[in-house]
């Protein structure tokens, strides 16, 4: 399970916007709606990124999304608010990172939040259970692309667990605002540029097929590196009209 402390270094996004409930006279609760969104920027200030590895689909599944609740605030949250550590977001949802929309942000579901303070946001990459688009099913990731010119296809079954801490928490409070978990393509292109694709077992057409009975080693790599690109935007909080 990766666990991602810094939190206004961004990485792999999904953006939450918080909007009042439509009962005006309940103060208790925050409408919390999660979409996706992807940025570029650089790993490090000093780091380039290589146009070696070029992405031309990058498609992903997530499960549920889950806010988990401050332990300092379990004891003041309002009396009969029935769950305060397990509030989800069910999915699945599957998401296409290098669309349009990503870059903004992709609405994927909504839910009622008990107002208080939340130290973390986790979610699950779920085996997509639907027959169309044929080439997930029963996959979590489906990457493909170029690797120095080399065609590659990464396939993945691994339900990777992510962790995003809040520095300083996130406070729900039924005010309108909105919070980015982002998907840093700039990042994740940086490390997959430093995997050693030298021994790679190649197809017959000279492609590269990664999966987890075909070089597994990438594939552990990769799915390293799509851990080391999620984060939360902090500074992107904003009013809602």
């Amino acid at each position: 399970m990766k666990k991602v402390s810094n939190l206004f270094l961004l990485a792999l996004s999904v953006l939450v916007l918080v909007s009042c409930n439509d009962d005006d006279n309940n103060t208790d609760m925050s409408r919390v709606k999660v979409a996706l969104k992807t940025s570029q920027t650089a790993l490090k200030s000093d780091a380039t990124t290589t146009e070696s590895f070029v992405l031309e689909k990058f498609n992903i599944c997530i499960g549920e999304i889950e806010f988990d609740i401050n332990d300092d605030m379990e004891d003041v949250l309002p009396e009969g608010t029935p769950t305060f550590s397990d509030v989800e977001l069910e999915g699945p949802f599957l998401i296409d990172l290098l669309s349009a929309d990503a870059i903004t942000g992709i609405d994927l579901a909504s839910v009622n939040v008990p107002n208080a303070i939340y130290e973390e946001i986790e979610f699950e990459f779920e085996q997509y259970d639907k027959e169309e688009p044929a080439e997930m099913t029963n996959n979590t990731i489906v990457a493909s692309g170029t690797y120095e010119g080399t065609p590659f296809t990464i396939i993945s079954e691994e339900k990777l667990e992510i962790e995003l801490e809040y520095e300083n928490g996130y406070t729900l409070d039924g005010a309108d605002s909105r919070l980015f978990i982002d998907l840093n393509l700039g990042n994740l292109k940086t490390l997959v540029a430093a995997i050693d694709f030298s021994g790679a077992i190649t197809e017959e057409d000279g492609s590269i097929l990664i999966t987890k009975d075909k070089n597994d080693n990438i594939l552990e790599q990769f799915e390293d590196a799509i851990e080391d690109s999620f984060d939360i935007d902090e500074d992107d909080e904003e009013d809602d009209d």
